[in-house]
């Protein structure tokens, strides 16, 4: 029965299709292109979207996406797989690859949305405390028809 292995035939098939899929991706990127400032400007990048004092913005039309850290001095500018990182003193922009690029702006995206969501529900909190007061001065008023 050694001949009929079938976790031997799975696994040639996966590798089989893992490198069909590899050749067929034009996004994808193999690890050995990936420079050192690649890597170090995504981090820089990853670290000031995290942080709760980075603005976050975009602009649909021109599909530029921003951060703005005023208390680091620190501005990033995003498009077409370039990112320019201004300080106080240097601009640097670095050109990413396809891989990182699309990493990074998930990422961005991810942020942006979790953002969004908190936003939002503060905005639909206070909407129902509103409602809830409303609700209660229109009881208070039909209670005590004066």
């Amino acid at each position: 029965m050694k001949f009929f292995n079938l976790h031997h035939w799975r696994r040639k098939l996966q590798k089989i299709h893992i490198w069909i899929a590899r050749k067929t991706d034009f996004d994808y990127d193999p690890p050995k292109h990936n420079l050192s400032h690649e890597g170090d400007c995504v981090v820089i990048c990853k670290k000031l979207i995290k942080m709760k004092d980075s603005v976050l913005l975009m602009t649909p039309l021109t599909d530029k996406k921003y951060i703005k850290n005023e208390r680091l001095k620190i501005y990033v500018i995003m498009r077409d797989r370039h990112v320019q990182i201004i300080n106080h003193v240097y601009s640097y922009s670095v050109s990413l690859s396809p891989r990182n690029w699309k990493r990074l702006i998930d990422f961005y995206d991810f942020e942006m949305e979790d953002r969004r969501m908190g936003f939002e529900k503060d905005i639909t909190s206070n909407i129902k405390h509103s409602l809830e007061n409303t609700l209660n001065q229109l009881r208070d008023c039909t209670s005590n028809p004066n």
